[in-house]
């Protein structure tokens, strides 16, 4: 009986050394999460998702271990994440007056405010960068508690009344606080940036540290001319914000830099190294590589389409047939403005899955050229389905939205003034031509069940790929193609109606083979 008491006393106290081992462990590390928003401004500006990703990709990667970083697109589904959180940050929009389109800052509502009551109480950080340093003056006491000021856009009367300014220029950058932890390693700096400036602080906080500054903004006496801050609050929780960060270039500046991160790293409860938090300015690629284990990106445009046409469904079936066993990391748009908003140089890859159906919006002229100039340059291009309905003077409700350009880079169109027209809805044959082509070597006929479009329209040539035989026209119909658009290669296909057309394993490897070749990787 002795040795079994012995026993259980042992495996009780090897129990507890494991238990305080792995809490130590779990001490070890730091938890940060990353709130974004969709992107409103043009390339290169407001780049929410970039910024987030890159910087996982310098705080995982740099001289202070354990980091982990956790990115959300507005607001995470479980708040729960917020609990291990040591910091949120946010990388977002603001909204700035009534009946303003912009996306308010993620947390900025009465039920989220309370969420993060609690997590600020325990002690959590908060980062507030560039834009998501707007706030209502509801919350304004709330946010110069947590975090030191926000941007005041608000007047007494609740209407648009900026207390606070903006100026675009290229500046000297001062560091009031050189002794303060944030400004470890971080020389004064000059960059080109759109400042926000005369934040709203509380008058005399002792706990606020101007950490950046720019006299050259001539702002109120004081602290006007702050364009980045710390405070400690007094439950060791810690505050930084700044209103830098409109330009995404400016992160390859080594003090800039150095001077975000820190600012995050500190926020977060983290002791800063001598010379500062250092990582290297990672390119996209590099970003993808050490995020995703990917080599190349694509981007899907989406967001409307024919109503018989579940775009939401077939977009998650084209990312899964680009993103398995292939080296594609896929985003996905449901703006198709993003045309002009994104930098599309980051992408390898673009998929039309889209069709603008009600829609007379025109596509703005610079979306319209860019696209064109991205694939002049060498860009891919997928369209699938019915994106050969887009911007097209038949469509439906739509024809304010015709982009004749469309129909060169779109070598076959849907035309509803015309005769223009699929067989009904089922299984049909696809037959794979002998035209030998990368995409489809070693392929065989398959079957499929979709929607088989004939009476294309189009003047320039085209060499199927795949076709099937219409009951209607008597004849084998064209049902994918590929050809050049200046250094650009296009794959199109009038396949793809509906999750059920995509399950054919064949028509799978068919859209993962041709996304390598218009990314010019298929050998």
């Amino acid at each position: 009986m002795k040795k079994i008491y012995l026993l259980i006393a042992v495996c009780c106290t090897l129990l507890l050394l494991w238990d305080t081992g792995y809490a130590q462990l779990r001490k070890k590390g730091h938890n940060i999460v990353l709130l974004t928003t969709a992107k409103t401004h043009g390339p290169g500006e407001h780049e929410h998702t970039k910024n987030a990703r890159l910087i996982k990709a310098m705080l995982e990667h740099c001289n202070v271990k354990n980091i982990k970083v956790d990115i959300y697109n507005t607001w995470p589904a479980d708040a729960a994440v917020f609990d291990q959180a040591d910091l949120i940050m946010t990388l977002s929009d603001g909204r700035d007056g009534e009946g303003d389109m912009l996306p308010q800052v993620p947390f900025m509502t009465a039920d989220r405010m309370k969420i993060m009551e609690k997590q600020m109480e325990r002690g959590c950080g908060l980062v507030t960068y560039h834009f998501s340093t707007f706030a209502p003056d509801e919350y304004g006491d709330q946010i110069e508690e947590w975090n030191g000021g926000y941007f005041d856009w608000q007047g007494d009367d609740g209407k648009r009344n900026w207390y606070s300014a903006i100026s675009t220029l290229t500046a000297a950058v001062e560091l009031p606080s050189p002794g303060h932890p944030v400004s470890k390693g971080v020389k004064p700096f000059q960059i080109e940036e759109e400042f926000y400036y005369n934040v709203r602080f509380r008058e005399n906080d002792p706990r606020l540290r101007s950490i950046a500054a720019v006299p050259a903004l001539n702002g109120n006496a004081g602290t006007g001319n702050t364009v980045a801050w710390a405070v400690e609050r007094k439950n060791g929780g810690r505050g930084f914000g700044t209103t830098m960060g409109h330009f995404y270039k400016n992160w390859a500046n080594d003090d800039f830099r150095k001077l975000m991160l820190n600012g995050i790293v500190w926020a977060a409860g983290i002791s800063i190294p001598e010379g500062g938090v250092k990582a290297k300015f990672y390119s996209i690629p590099e970003v993808t590589q050490l995020l995703f284990n990917k080599k190349l990106k694509a981007l899907i445009l989406t967001g409307n389409n024919h109503p018989a046409h579940p775009w939401k469904e077939t977009t998650e079936m084209i990312k899964q047939a680009l993103e398995k066993n292939a080296p594609f990391q896929v985003d996905i748009s449901t703006t198709i403005h993003d045309l002009y908003q994104y930098d599309l140089t980051d992408y390898n890859v673009l998929v039309m899955n889209y069709c603008n159906w009600n829609d007379p919006g025109p596509l703005h002229d610079s979306a319209k050229a860019r696209t064109i100039r991205y694939l002049e340059s060498g860009g891919g291009l997928l369209i699938i389905h019915f994106a050969n309905g887009a911007f097209h003077y038949s469509l439906p409700g739509a024809a304010a939205a015709d982009w004749p350009a469309y129909r060169t880079i779109c070598r076959r169109v849907w035309d509803h003034q015309s005769n223009s027209a699929h067989e009904p809805y089922g299984k049909f044959k696809v037959q794979v031509s002998k035209t030998p082509h990368l995409i489809t070597s070693g392929m065989k006929d398959f079957e499929t069940v979709d929607e088989l479009y004939y009476n294309q329209k189009g003047d320039e040539p085209i060499v199927p790929l795949l076709t099937a035989y219409s009951a209607t026209t008597a004849k084998d119909e064209p049902l994918a193609w590929t050809y050049e658009y200046g250094k650009g290669r296009v794959f199109q296909t009038l396949l793809g109606h509906n999750e059920a057309s995509f399950q054919s394993p064949a028509f799978k490897l068919l859209l993962k083979r041709s996304a390598e070749w218009a990314a010019k990787v298929l050998k």
